[in-house]
């Protein structure tokens, strides 16, 4: 059973590596038509889409030199399904169709999604960033919304959102939903909850029904008051198209060395990494402008007090990880977009 929200706000869901292999060898265990099935299950009530994988020739199980062939058509045909697949409701839900799932026979559900909800009861646009994973898994278990006992429950992409509308994650945020929805299966009564390893897709959505953006603050702190992420707007740091601090910098930048002061911040954990936005003029960011900003603010943070013990990997990312594509299809720049994609991260590790 595949689950996968197929929302505007996540990329085009996609197999990973790992699945197809195991789909493979789903496929050929399978002894006569109907005994491979698998289906695929979306986010708004629509009837799952079923897709047999066991390989034919005709009516009959195909045993010959053609089986390993017609396996390999049966899952681009189930890719194809999933490509296809759209969300029929306007919000976030995540737990809606993993409760369809799991009134399916069958112990194997594995959902394809970013994990992001605006569906009562984990409606993340007012539970915020600071949530425990913990506490809300228990007041879904509490309301008894679904059971996902004897079923095996992995998760793919959590975390990795698309589309021109919600923000990407930072790294924090997709570990909290990672823990987040283990939580919540476990507390379910699965017998199995896992993360799935494989790189996620980015591929654009094909969805284009509108659905609410979850909003990613420019900074995370911790329990204890102590920040974990923050993320600088360049306009703030640089002069335009230039690695050259502006005067008020010094501004944005000293509360990190005071925060890695008092927070007691471990040896070599205080990363800086910059991100330009992209363009059609150089895509591959040939002057390392992103590698030159995140050099600056290190260097900066160093002249404000920050002991070199703590600074640890100082990199460039170029325009390769968009808080929001900024980019159109037809090659058309959006400003609104490459404002926020113009950044310096900084992450502090305690």
């Amino acid at each position: 059973m595949l689950v996968s929200p197929s929302t505007s706000a996540e990329p085009l869901p996609t197999i990973p590596i790992s699945l197809e292999t195991e789909l493979v060898a789903y496929a050929k265990t399978s002894k006569k038509p109907g005994h491979a099935i698998v289906r695929i299950v979306s986010s708004g009530g629509r009837p799952a889409v079923e897709r047999d994988l066991t390989p034919l020739r005709g009516k009959e199980v195909e045993n010959g030199s053609a089986r390993d062939r017609k396996i390999r058509e049966n899952l681009a045909a189930l890719q194809a399904d999933l490509a296809t697949i759209q969300a029929s409701s306007p919000g976030l839900d995540v737990i809606g169709p993993l409760d369809v799932a799991s009134q399916y026979p069958g112990s194997r559900i594995v959902f394809l999604g970013s994990g992001l909800s605006t569906a009562a009861p984990v409606d993340m646009t007012q539970l915020g960033w600071n949530f425990d994973p913990s506490a809300v898994a228990e007041s879904v278990h509490r309301q008894g919304l679904f059971d996902l006992t004897s079923k095996d429950v992995t998760f793919y992409g959590l975390g990795v959102t698309g589309g021109a509308v919600q923000p990407r994650l930072p790294a924090y945020a997709r570990k909290l939903l990672e823990e987040l929805w283990i939580a919540v299966c476990q507390k379910a009564g699965a017998a199995g909850c896992t993360i799935g390893k494989g790189e996620p897709s980015t591929a654009a959505p094909k969805a284009t029904l509108s659905v609410p953006m979850v909003p990613v603050p420019a900074a995370y702190t911790d329990a204890s008051g102590c920040p974990v992420w923050q993320r600088l707007d360049d306009a703030v740091l640089f002069e335009a198209d230039s690695a050259a601090l502006t005067q008020r910098a010094d501004d944005a930048l000293r509360p990190v060395v005071l925060s890695a002061e008092r927070c007691a911040v471990s040896e070599g954990s205080v990363a800086v990494v910059g991100h330009i936005a992209a363009t059609l003029s150089d895509p591959s960011d040939s002057s390392n402008l992103s590698g030159r900003r995140a050099r600056a603010v290190a260097d900066r943070l160093l002249h404000l007090g920050l002991p070199p013990k703590l600074l640890g990997a100082i990199e460039g990312r170029g325009s390769s990880e968009p808080v929001l594509p900024n980019l159109a299809a037809d090659g058309q720049f959006i400003e609104s977009a490459a404002r926020q994609n113009r950044r310096v991260e900084i992450f502090l590790n305690r």
